[in-house]
């Protein structure tokens, strides 16, 4: 499904300090990903590589056999992956409802409340929605796209222990049920227990 090979990251101006460092793995659909590692470990980074926002400096990415940028980011990113962002990336003039309907043709009234977002909040501008409820309604959003890759980055960061075990749930599924490639890069030990693999970064290589 998703392939890094011999994957290295560094800063233009930091060369001699390697981020990512030449690291290789194979991520397999019907599975769910736990990506672990202290603070400036890379674990951003390397999804955002895996997202196709930003570029190795060595290496490769691959999605179903081929190079992720073949055919172009931009349509890697569109056809291929849904992103929950670890600052939700909402459009700040829109309501929930609509920010959801921007992910997929999925109903959007129905995600919204399976992550517990009432018919109010549903209609109210998201600047006007707490951080918790931003939060949901960001992965509402990733929810409704039939994207093959899922790719979360600290999903459960900002809601309460009830509703981020419902999140687990609704990801764990989604790996089992619709054979999804989920990739979850969390400080959440609880979260990780629940992943198929737990993957750890320490200096620049999974340990």
């Amino acid at each position: 499904m998703l392939e890094i090979k011999n994957v290295s990251y560094y800063y233009k101006s930091q060369k001699d300090k390697m981020i990512l460092d030449k690291i290789s793995y194979k991520f397999e659909p019907g599975m769910m990903y736990a990506i672990l590692g202290a603070s400036g470990s890379g674990k951003t980074t390397l999804l955002s590589l895996l997202a196709g926002l930003d570029v190795p400096r060595e290496g490769e990415i691959l999605a179903g056999g081929e190079l992720i940028g073949k055919k172009g980011l931009g349509i890697y990113r569109k056809n291929m992956v849904s992103l929950v962002f670890q600052n939700y990336n909402l459009i700040d003039y829109l309501t929930a409802a609509e920010n959801v309907r921007l992910g997929g043709k999925a109903d959007a009234d129905l995600l919204l409340t399976q992550m517990g977002i009432d018919n109010a909040a549903k209609r109210r501008n998201v600047m006007q929605l707490s951080g918790g409820q931003q939060q949901r309604a960001a992965i509402a959003r990733a929810l409704a796209s039939k994207a093959p890759i899922l790719l979360a980055d600290e999903p459960t960061g900002n809601l309460d222990e009830e509703t981020a075990k419902d999140i687990i749930g609704i990801f764990k599924d989604l790996a089992h049920e619709q054979n999804k490639c989920v990739i979850v890069v969390t400080h959440s030990k609880e979260l990780a227990k629940e992943a198929d693999v737990e993957l750890r970064l320490k200096g620049g290589k999974f340990s």
